[in-house]
């Protein structure tokens, strides 16, 4: 089994979610449901590429599913910090009280995007 460009991607945007999850711990506000997805995609992009080398058809599922976790935990960061994004539009908060979760955004949404160049790309090709 031939290792492919996928793989590769997927094993970045593993790495890349790891420094999202630990830049969220910076942010203003945190959720523990964010926690859990992007943990959880993590684990899902590690473990199909893992098993890619062994089951290549049914591994390539694992970007796409990482990628669709990602986006949850994502989206729940934001509805938690509607608010205070509201704040900040408002003069309540400087951009200084959101920055952490700003950094934290950037990072996860560049994993984002390489679980689905590595959805589009797939996880392993045939010898």
């Amino acid at each position: 089994m031939k290792k492919s460009f996928g793989l590769f991607v997927e094993l970045i945007a593993a790495i890349v979610g790891i420094v999202s999850i630990v830049m969220y711990g910076g942010s203003l506000v945190k959720t523990q449901n964010t926690y859990i997805f992007l943990i959880a995609a993590v684990v899902v992009a590690v473990i199909a590429a893992i098993g890619a080398q062994k089951n290549p058809g049914v591994c390539n599922w694992g970007a796409p599913i990482a990628a669709a976790l990602a986006a949850a935990g994502i989206g729940y960061s934001i509805t938690v910090m509607s608010d205070a994004i509201g704040y900040v539009i408002s003069g309540l908060y400087t951009m200084d009280d959101i920055r952490g979760w700003v950094n934290f955004m950037i990072a996860a949404c560049i994993a984002w995007l390489l679980y689905m160049i590595a959805g589009f790309t797939g996880m392993a090709k045939e010898a």
